[in-house]
C-alpha cells in the first residue's frame, strides 16, 4: 500500500507540475504604487485560486525594460502579460489614441463609463487582431503638469517651456497647444532629467508625482486634469491558451479584481497627497479655472481626429457623450 500511494504521489504530483503554467507579467509601476500593490493581489489570489497551478512572476518598476519595450515583448511571446499603456498600445493600434483626448473626460465617473462600457468591447476586437487578449483597465489617474519655475494658471504661463512627456502623441499635442515644447523621455529617466534640469516640466498623475518624488526638483504643480491615462491588462494569445477555461475565469476576475482595487487606492490617496505635497513637501499647488485651457485645444483635438481617423475620433466622443448623460 505505501508503495502504491507513493506510485500515486509521484505520478499526480508530476502531472501537476508538467501542467502548471508560469505567466510573466511586466508593468512600469513603482514599488509601494497603487498599481505595484493590485498586481501583488493579482498574484496571490490567481496562484491561490489555481492550486498553484498557475504562476505569476512580477517584474514591475520597469524591470523588463520601458513600457514600449514591455509591450513588444508581449506582442512577440516573449513576455506574457503587461499593464501597457494606452498612448504605448496606440503604436500598434492608433485608434487607441483617443482615450487621451485632452480634456475628453470630465471626472473619473465618466472614464469609468466610457472604458469599462463601449470602448471596451472596440478596444477587445482591435487587440485580438495583433493576437492580445484583454483582461481589464486598470488606473494611471488623470494627468496634472509640474515645473520648476513659476506658477502656471493658463496656457500662456506654459508659452516656451520644455515639458517632458513620454513618447506618447496626444500628450505631446496638449503640450504644444498650450504654447510648451514637448521633449520626449523615456518613464524610466524621467527623475534624473528633472534632477539634471534638461527640461522645464513634465506630466503625470498625482500619484505618480507623489511616489518618485517629483516634488524634490519640481515646485509648481497645475491641477488640470487633462487626460485620463489608464494600464490596459493585456496577454499574449498564445499565453493565453495554456490555460484551461477554469483558469482563464480565474485570472480575468483577479484581473477585474485588481483593477478595481487600484482605482480605488489611486482615488482614494488623491487628496491626502496634494495636502502633503502643499503642507510638508514644499509645492505650490495651483487650481486653475479651466475654460481658457479647453478653448485652446482645438489644435490639439484636430491632430488626434487626423490620427486616429474622423470616424474613429467620432465614435469615441459619441461615447464619451452618452457616459456624460
Amino acid at each position: 500500500m505505501r508503495t502504491f500511494a507513493l506510485l500515486l504521489m509521484m505520478v499526480f504530483g508530476g502531472s501537476c507540475a508538467a501542467g502548471a503554467v508560469d505567466l510573466k507579467l511586466g508593468h512600469f509601476a513603482p514599488d509601494g504604487h497603487p498599481c505595484d500593490i493590485a498586481a501583488k493581489q493579482f498574484k496571490e489570489n490567481v496562484e491561490k485560486r489555481t492550486n498553484g497551478a498557475v504562476k505569476i512572476e512580477l517584474f514591475g518598476n520597469n524591470a523588463l525594460g520601458s513600457p514600449p519595450e514591455v509591450l513588444e515583448q508581449v506582442l512577440i511571446g516573449a513576455v506574457d502579460m503587461s499593464l501597457s499603456g494606452p498612448d504605448q498600445l496606440a503604436k500598434h493600434l492608433p485608434f487607441y489614441d483617443v482615450i487621451s483626448t485632452p480634456f475628453a473626460f470630465k471626472d473619473y465617473k465618466t472614464a469609468d463609463k466610457v472604458i469599462d462600457g463601449d470602448f471596451k468591447a472596440w478596444a477587445e476586437a482591435e487587440l485580438l487582431k495583433k493576437n492580445l487578449v484583454h483582461l481589464s483597465d486598470w488606473e494611471w489617474g488623470f494627468r496634472q503638469l509640474t515645473n520648476s519655475r513659476k506658477p502656471v494658471l493658463v496656457p500662456a504661463d506654459m508659452k516656451g517651456m520644455k515639458i517632458r512627456t513620454p513618447p506618447a502623441f496626444a500628450y505631446q499635442a496638449f503640450v504644444e497647444a498650450a504654447g510648451g515644447n514637448a521633449v520626449t523621455i523615456a518613464f524610466s529617466d524621467l527623475v534624473m532629467a528633472m534632477k539634471q534640469g534638461g527640461v522645464d516640466g513634465q506630466e503625470n498623475p498625482i500619484g505618480t508625482i507623489y511616489s518618485l518624488k517629483i516634488f524634490e526638483t519640481q515646485k509648481y504643480m497645475s491641477i488640470l486634469n487633462y487626460t485620463y491615462s489608464s494600464m490596459v491588462h493585456i496577454v499574449n494569445k498564445r499565453s493565453w491558451d495554456t490555460l484551461t477555461a477554469d483558469q482563464q475565469r480565474i485570472v480575468r476576475e483577479e484581473s477585474r479584481a485588481a483593477a478595481l482595487l487600484a482605482r480605488k487606492l489611486l482615488r482614494d490617496s488623491e487628496d491626502v497627497q496634494v495636502m502633503d505635497l502643499e503642507a510638508s513637501k514644499g509645492m505650490v499647488v495651483a487650481r486653475p479655472d479651466l475654460t481658457p485651457w479647453k478653448a485652446a485645444m482645438g489644435p490639439a483635438w484636430e491632430k488626434v481626429k487626423v490620427r486616429v481617423g474622423a470616424d474613429n475620433f467620432t465614435r469615441f466622443l459619441g461615447m464619451v457623450e452618452k457616459a456624460g448623460m
